[in-house]
């Protein structure tokens, strides 16, 4: 059986969701995929990456998906729970009050949520969800990001193409989690085996909406970018913390996702910058690209900042608003390929 999870930054602890004996599968959108159902829900300005999950809700889920838990995003997400409801059939849906802030009351906050989601699930699915079973989770989770966190490194060493990597993290958010920490191992021994190229590639940093089109990634590095870096949902934002596995399971997890690092979601935005410096100066980039998917408001207020920042330190900055179809893709290309000169 399978949950659903849609969630712009996620926040879902997942180790709930396994706790109870079932599968996280985070929902992500399809760019092959005409919009039609969902415009008759919300308007065209509305988060085209969000419209296309639910254009892909209203057509035909999973059936093997009986739920959702929705975590609170942006504006745009959150609202889109209340069509759910509405619209969508499934036997279980749960709205997840990420919070917004980040201190103690937040905390006492959320940990009070996650209790809350725990209680809904136990009593709709008629399952037992105890501290014991949710440290089991946290312990194959941790497992799971060391490896990532590793296996990100070898492509600042350009012996692994983030498009490569993208697809594997991709599939750890969608899969069962003790496969895809055996599939994990082994791609891990496979790359500590592969010999570094010379490549002539040019590092960037990728940062932006969700990026879940791996096609996209294959477009960048065809185009001479080098990915070696990011702070993506489907990337390092994932991975980079680990959940304290010595304290009680429940607030290890609500502290791990309030202090992991910041989202355009959260506040405030200069936070979020300097996770950024930090990365672009550690792995010592040549130039940092922000795409924001059409009409994602929260990386549209970061730009300026953003913008600004990387001025001031001298990295060559792109921002992209990209519409998601990948035949839109290469009307971008002049810009791209501008940018790359530059660097």
């Amino acid at each position: 059986m399978k949950i659903g999870i849609l969630d712009s930054g996620v926040e879902t602890p997942e180790e709930i969701i396994m706790a109870a004996e079932m599968t996280p599968v985070r929902l992500l959108s399809n760019p092959l995929i005409e919009l039609s159902k969902s415009n008759e829900h919300v308007p065209p300005n509305h988060c085209i990456w969000a419209r296309n999950i639910l254009e892909q809700a209203l057509q035909a889920i999973d059936d093997d998906i009986k739920g959702i838990v929705v975590a609170h995003g942006c504006d745009c997400t959150n609202r889109e729970f209340d069509i759910w409801l509405e619209c969508v059939h499934l036997d279980f849906m749960y709205f997840l009050n990420a919070p917004l802030k980040r201190d103690e009351i937040a905390l006492k906050f959320f940990i009070d949520d996650i209790k809350e989601m725990i209680s809904q699930i136990e009593e709709k699915f008629d399952v037992s969800i105890n501290s014991e079973k949710i440290r089991k989770a946290i312990i194959l989770t941790n497992k799971i990001r060391r490896i990532l966190k590793e296996m990100s490194e070898y492509r600042a060493k350009r012996v692994l193409k983030t498009s490569q990597f993208h697809a594997y993290v991709k599939k750890v958010q969608q899969q069962d989690k003790t496969e895809m920490l055996m599939f994990l191992e082994k791609e891990l021994e496979r790359v500590q085996h592969e010999k570094t190229p010379n490549s002539l590639q040019k590092p960037i940093l990728l940062t932006g909406s969700v990026i879940d089109d791996t096609n996209f990634i294959v477009y960048l590095e065809n185009l001479g970018f080098d990915i070696i870096t990011d702070d993506l949902c489907i990337g390092t934002r994932y991975f980079w913390n680990l959940i304290d596995e010595t304290c009680d399971p429940i607030e290890a997890l609500a502290r791990y996702h309030l202090e992991k690092p910041i989202y355009s979601t959260k506040s405030p935005s200069i936070e979020r910058f300097t996770f950024l410096k930090y990365l672009a100066e550690t792995y010592k980039v040549k130039g940092v690209i922000n795409v924001a998917q059409k009409f994602c408001e929260p990386v549209l207020f970061d730009h300026p900042i953003m913008s600004t920042k990387f001025k001031e330190l001298g990295i060559p900055y792109l921002f992209i608003e990209l519409e998601y179809k990948q035949e839109s893709y290469k009307q971008l290309s002049t810009r791209f390929e501008a940018f790359g000169e530059i660097l």
